[in-house]
């Protein structure tokens, strides 16, 4: 899969460092591309998650001064952010509380080395299921949709359109980077024009100048881009 990121959210250096020690034994263990970020409180997770972060795992203290792990986690699924939670706590009494915003697991203070471990890995395998699903934010909401639902992405000046079989969606990003996200996730999306990136599953028809998809719409394909369309989406074929 892509690269993993993860936050550790936790006012307690020697347990952040710990943590992050751990994940790096794990990342060259086995070989899983990963990155980390470090915050102490809750309110400085959150301000980085308005500005636009994303991260698939969040490791994060119950009890921090300013905005604590449960607040915390109540802003992100206001937001819709679907980060996987992982919860550390000296403390087993908040199971209440958490129950509200779907905490993954919950770990108890100290760290059982071999049940972090455990944990990760349940993470990360759910992570790599939930892969085929795109992710995007839109006025500091965020939403998941079905790769198999969208039919093509559109550039528009600094906007993406997400064209899907039933409605469009807009975000502001670059074609390029989505490319790259689908190419590395295996979503085999085929770029045919400097404007237009395709489902390759949703293709009804194509020549060497236009591209049909399955809901009757008809894109032109850049010259460019051709021989590359004709290719890659024959191979897709094959490996059917």
């Amino acid at each position: 899969m892509s690269l993993l990121k993860i936050a550790i959210c936790d006012d307690n250096i020697p347990i952040t460092s710990e943590i992050e020690r751990m994940l790096m034994h794990i990342k060259r263990q086995d070989y899983i591309r990963m990155e980390t970020a470090i915050y102490f409180d809750g309110d400085s997770l959150c301000q980085k998650i308005e500005q636009g972060e994303y991260y698939d795992l969040i490791y994060l203290d119950i009890e921090m001064a300013h905005i604590d792990g449960i607040k915390t986690a109540r802003f992100l699924r206001s937001q819709n952010i679907p980060s996987l939670l992982i919860y550390i706590s000296a403390h087993d009494t908040y199971f209440e509380q958490l129950f509200e915003v779907e905490p993954f697991r919950f770990m108890s203070k100290p760290i059982n080395r071999q049940k972090f471990y455990d944990y990760f890995h349940a993470a990360y395998k759910k992570i790599q299921n939930n892969s085929q699903f795109f992710t995007f934010g839109f006025h500091q909401k965020y939403m998941k949709l079905p790769v198999s639902e969208i039919l093509y992405f559109e550039s528009r000046g600094r906007d993406i359109l997400i064209h899907t079989i039933t409605t469009t969606h807009r975000f502001l990003g670059r074609l390029d980077e989505i490319e790259i996200c689908a190419d590395k996730h295996n979503w085999n999306f085929i770029r045919v024009h400097q404007s237009y990136l395709i489902n390759s599953y949703h293709i009804s028809s194509l020549s060497l100048a236009n591209v049909s998809l399955s809901n009757g719409c008809s894109l032109p394909v850049g010259p460019k881009f051709q021989k590359a369309l004709r290719s890659k989406y024959f191979q897709i074929l094959e490996d059917l």
